[in-house]
């Protein structure tokens, strides 16, 4: 991920005294810090910062969820509260291949701040692009094994049997109105499609799980040979496809984001969808038999992005109703 330099913490800033005692109690770390650098990271959201000890390099993730005073504080702390306990639930699914982030704390009087290890890696769309760049496919299937394997685990905790799709009606419904707030989409078409989504939901029926809830590439760092989870303030009770289209949507956005056309991603869909099925012992014609509706789901997402380019947003759109039709 690429980073961009802000300034620096002074001592004189409380989250200092922070990252300094996690720094001596839990890393066990006594190299003095005058101050720390402080950088953004230019592909996420603008309240997740990096701050690094200026000796020795130790460096945090910090994550405000009251930063903006327009925030109401007791909603604040409710979603610094929510990402800190998934985070600690998710633990059960870290071992040598597979973890999810483990937060230091969570400091609700210094702007819903949650401090996290910093993991120094690769995204997924790292090598993604690589695979079509360089022609660098195994590493691509490499990672995308190690993507089912977490979500293999992750999905392993079921909660509900005969699942109404609520989370998932109520999540089309605000995104197409979103998509026609932009204008990406007329009224007629926008309620045309969300009619057609929410009967394919009702035709769905099987178990819900925890599930990621932001399956983005940004949101899976490799390193060491292990893959990370991170940002699961998203993260609820809902159907596992949900995570599986959007990583699906993810590979055939990329590939046409780098001039490919989106089926040139199938190989690499496949192996992954066949991988997660294998590892989590499910029925790979059951998944696929209900996936198009989340993959649509998935691609009118990404098309909701304002740097993207306008006419590429419609053809994402595009490529979501023919999914649905």
């Amino acid at each position: 991920m690429s980073e961009k330099y802000l300034g620096i913490l002074k001592s004189d800033d409380p989250l200092f005294f922070y990252l300094n005692k996690i720094k001596e109690l839990k890393l066990h770390n006594f190299v003095p810090v005058d101050f720390y650098l402080v950088q953004s990271f230019s592909n996420m959201k603008t309240n997740v910062y990096k701050y690094t000890s200026n000796f020795d390099g130790t460096s945090f993730v910090v994550k405000f969820f009251g930063k903006n005073s327009t925030v109401n504080k007791k909603i604040a702390i409710k979603r610094l509260l929510w990402e800190f306990n998934k985070l600690k639930f998710f633990q059960s699914c870290s071992n040598k291949k597979t973890k999810v982030i483990n937060p230091y704390c969570y400091l609700p009087d210094i702007d819903c701040a949650l401090v996290e290890p910093y993991i120094n890696g690769k995204t997924l769309d790292y090598y993604i692009k690589s695979a079509i760049e360089k022609n660098e496919k195994n590493k691509l299937y490499k990672r995308l094994e190690l993507l089912a394997l977490l979500f293999s685990c992750i999905h392993k905790k079921v909660n509900q049997d005969n699942y109404d799709m609520i989370v998932e009606k109520n999540y089309c419904s605000k995104i197409l109105h979103t998509l026609y707030k932009n204008s990406l989409i007329d009224k007629n078409k926008m309620l045309s499609i969300k009619e057609k989504c929410i009967k394919k939901f009702s035709e769905i029926r099987h178990n819900t799980t925890h599930i990621h809830g932001d399956a983005t590439t940004t949101n899976f760092i490799y390193a060491n040979g292990s893959i990370y989870a991170i940002d699961m303030e998203k993260a609820k009770i809902a159907s596992l496809e949900l995570d599986l289209g959007f990583i699906v949507a993810e590979l055939k956005h990329h590939f046409m984001l780098f001039g490919q056309k989106d089926n040139d991603a199938s190989e690499y869909i496949s192996f992954f969808l066949n991988n997660y099925c294998l590892l989590s012992s499910r029925n790979i014609n059951d998944i696929e038999n209900n996936l198009e509706i989340f993959i649509s789901l998935g691609l009118f997402r990404i098309a909701r992005n304002m740097y993207l380019d306008a006419n590429y947003r419609k053809l994402l759109v595009k490529k979501a109703i023919d999914l649905i039709q």
